[in-house]
């Protein structure tokens, strides 16, 4: 029969009931290791153990482990914790196969890395928050396609640079307040609007080679002087 202490052990290594399942745990080398099985050097010889639930760590060969030994049954041997790496350069991997949910329900979380932070996923990344906040000496934002929906949109730079083979802005109304305004054309400057209205405060010039002024009713030349030719 199973004492107190041993069906706690069962439990929080994630091994199943049965009866006459008695274990000891004992530190044990690996020998090989895998997603979901490890080999052990153990007291009873070479042994397959499985990953138990408690056992986040993914087990690598080479590592020192805490294993939970069958006692006079063929029970499986279990490792419940990774003591020491093999090789303490090497990155750890978390095992989560179903999934994970890390909350702080009463508190921040922070991740920091002095090498780097990747994420990765073939589905889709999402984030919420009330608000975000980014710093970064620069950032590169590379994607098929990008939409942004809001009410407001603000950019605040010294610099602005912008190259696109194609152009389409949409807006009830445009308000630009420029110091100085350059437009180089090489083709065609069309504008198509119900009213065309310009104000200059000095000097209004219009130069080209040839130049057309075209009415379907009347033109209208006013002025203190009006020079022709």
């Amino acid at each position: 029969m199973h004492s107190a202490t041993t069906t706690a052990q069962d439990r929080a290594s994630g091994a199943p009931d049965k009866a006459g399942a008695d274990m000891r745990m004992v530190r044990c080398r690996l020998l090989a290791a895998g997603e979901d099985l490890a080999v052990a050097d153990t007291p009873l010889g070479i042994l397959s153990c499985r990953p138990a639930a408690s056992c986040l760590l993914r087990p690598e060969p080479g590592d020192w482990a805490l294993v939970a030994l069958p006692e006079g049954s063929k029970a499986d041997a279990w490792v419940l914790a990774v003591l020491e790496r093999g090789d303490s350069d090497a990155p750890a991997m978390l095992d989560l196969p179903s999934g994970a949910h890390l909350q702080a329900p009463h508190g921040a979380l922070s991740l920091e890395a002095s090498q780097g932070i990747s994420l990765a996923t073939p589905a889709e990344f999402s984030a919420s928050a009330v608000r975000m906040s980014f710093a970064a000496d620069k950032v590169s934002w590379l994607a098929r396609s990008f939409s942004f929906l809001g009410q407001a949109l603000e950019f605040v730079t010294r610099r602005f640079t912008e190259t696109a083979e194609e152009r389409d802005t949409q807006a009830k109304t445009w308000t630009q307040r420029l110091g100085d305004s350059f437009r180089h054309v090489e083709e065609l400057d069309e504008t198509q609007a119900g009213m065309v209205r310009t104000l200059a405060r000095d000097t209004a010039l219009l130069h080209g080679r040839v130049t057309y002024i075209q009415a379907e009713e009347f033109v209208k030349a006013d002025g203190q002087e009006v020079h022709l030719g």
